[in-house]
């Protein structure tokens, strides 16, 4: 008799190349919506949440997975997280739940929830140290203290966002005075 031990979790969560197969084409087609803007990143999720459950994958075996896919690239997927400095990116167990509770968390509030892209700017000299958003034509300024309309900076950078969005009207939209603390 031997004395080897087998380890069946081990042999569930091996990975075999047309395992990788099936999830990049799975992903690239989700990749094509999040594109087309058919999908945002929460569905996305929820999407290879449900991948795993038809699939009869467990977290670990995903896990090996996106690392087999990630090695198909010639990328290092140990290296991800310190190149990109991506939180959560890292390929653990934690990865898992972390999607498992995005996707409650949308699941839960979907009807008023919306996931949208917005860019960022700062200003700061002398007369406003603020932080823009854009989304389209809504501009969010945001200062601790008074926002000076009559800023050079910021009037230029309007400006020129204006002609990025085909002179639209732009909706400013001022938050004066804020405060924030830790919750």
């Amino acid at each position: 008799m031997s004395d080897k031990i087998i380890d069946f979790n081990e042999l569930k969560n091996k990975v075999k190349d047309k395992d990788v197969d099936k999830f990049e084409e799975y992903i690239y087609s989700m990749y094509y919506k999040l594109a087309e803007g058919k999908m945002n990143m929460a569905d996305f999720s929820k999407n290879i949440m449900s991948y795993m459950q038809e699939n009869n994958i467990s977290q670990d075996k995903l896990i090996n997975i996106q690392k087999k896919f990630l090695e198909r690239y010639g990328i290092d997927p140990s290296t991800i997280e310190e190149q990109f400095n991506i939180p959560g990116f890292n390929m653990n167990n934690n990865n898992y739940e972390t999607m498992k509770k995005t996707a409650s968390f949308h699941d839960k509030y979907k009807s008023r929830i919306a996931t949208r892209t917005m860019s960022e700017y700062f200003v700061k000299n002398e007369k406003n140290d603020l932080k823009i958003f854009l989304e389209n034509t809504d501009v969010i300024l945001i200062s601790e203290k008074n926002v000076d309309l009559n800023d050079n900076e910021l009037n230029e950078f309007l400006c020129s966002y204006k002609k990025v969005i085909d002179d639209k009207k732009i909706n400013i939209i001022l938050c004066e005075n804020t405060k924030s603390y830790e919750y």
